[in-house]
């Protein structure tokens, strides 16, 4: 059987790939070559950019992690809601 396991490539590599490929003008599938990457992998890192690239390095979130984020920080505000209105509700109770 042929398994194919998919390669993981640090992002340092990809903005030097992509750094080497437009500094030498080079032929996109050559410097894949090279570099043992998929062309088809080396277009989409190109075609991304380097400036693409590194903003994956200043905020290297996921999707996932940004959602996580959001939903602590909603249920830390509906948190607090609760907790105001159960204090209204004792104050209106101990006044009845």
């Amino acid at each position: 059987m042929n398994s194919h396991k998919r390669k993981s490539y640090s992002l340092a590599f990809k903005i030097q790939a992509v750094e080497r490929y437009l500094e030498n003008e080079e032929n996109l599938k050559a410097t894949a070559a090279e570099l043992d990457v998929h062309p088809a992998t080396m277009k989409h890192w190109v075609q991304k950019g380097v400036d693409g690239l590194r903003e994956q390095l200043v905020s290297p979130l996921s999707s996932q992690e940004i959602e996580i984020k959001r939903l602590k920080k909603e249920l830390g505000r509906l948190t607090e809601e609760n907790e105001i209105l159960k204090k209204a509700a004792r104050m209106f109770a101990a006044q009845g």
